[in-house]
């Protein structure tokens, strides 16, 4: 707690109906957004593991204190209130702004509404924006297959996939190679220097001891 904040001056935050607003994610991984200086200042939502059970997480008005003093007299703090909405919205744009290859219609499922808003509510009441949410981040995976695809050619490394990305091409039922375990990533280590070669190196880049006789052979370096 900052210095200058009584414990008796932090109010517990009313959840009446029109002062909160409600998350609601289908995104499949789990969501913690950290606000610095409010309070309440951490929102996390778990994992939706079925697109038919959508999570929520109520949001209600949050705070911040300024701290007072008269000389060294401490006084009472001013209490700045932060809406349900602001929050909300903030909350639902950080994580959206923080995600790769996001764009209008290509993006991780969730949105906020405003009010105390169920699962099931959401999915026959506001069914146009329950199949954009799924549209969205079908759309969104997608995106992070086809960038997995062009990295994976590149540099044909799982290193350079990420865990969204393997999710993705697993949700959308794809056969792809870097979805493939991952045992030949296994570092090589050196026989002659005990260096830590990449599994694919042919030649030791420390010591230059041949490390794959078969592939050496086969190369053709310039004079």
């Amino acid at each position: 707690m900052p210095r200058g904040i009584r414990a008796a001056q932090i109010m517990p935050i009313s959840l009446d109906n029109e002062d909160v607003a409600t998350i609601v994610s289908i995104v499949p991984f789990m969501i913690s957004e950290f606000k610095p200086g409010i309070y309440p200042g951490r929102f996390v939502i778990p994992g939706c593991l079925d697109y038919n059970k959508p999570e929520t997480l109520l949001v209600g008005t949050s705070v911040h204190f300024v701290p007072q003093y008269n000389g060294d007299e401490e006084l009472p703090a001013i209490v700045i209130k932060t809406t349900c909405r602001e929050i909300a919205d903030a909350v639902v744009k950080d994580y959206l702004q923080g995600q790769m290859d996001v764009d209008a219609e290509t993006q991780p499922g969730i949105l906020w509404l405003p009010g105390n808003v169920n699962a099931d509510e959401f999915r026959v009441k506001h069914i146009i924006k329950y199949n954009n949410l799924k549209k969205f981040q079908s759309n969104w995976f997608r995106k992070l297959v086809q960038r997995a695809d062009n990295d994976w050619n590149r540099y044909k490394r799982h290193t350079v996939i990420s865990e969204n990305q393997r999710f993705a091409g697993r949700a959308l039922g794809m056969e792809k190679e870097w979805l493939l375990p991952e045992h030949y990533e296994i570092p090589v280590k050196c026989p002659s220097c005990l260096t830590n070669c990449a599994p694919e190196a042919v030649v030791c880049a420390n010591c230059r001891c041949i490390l794959n006789k078969e592939k050496y052979d086969k190369l053709t370096f310039a004079a």
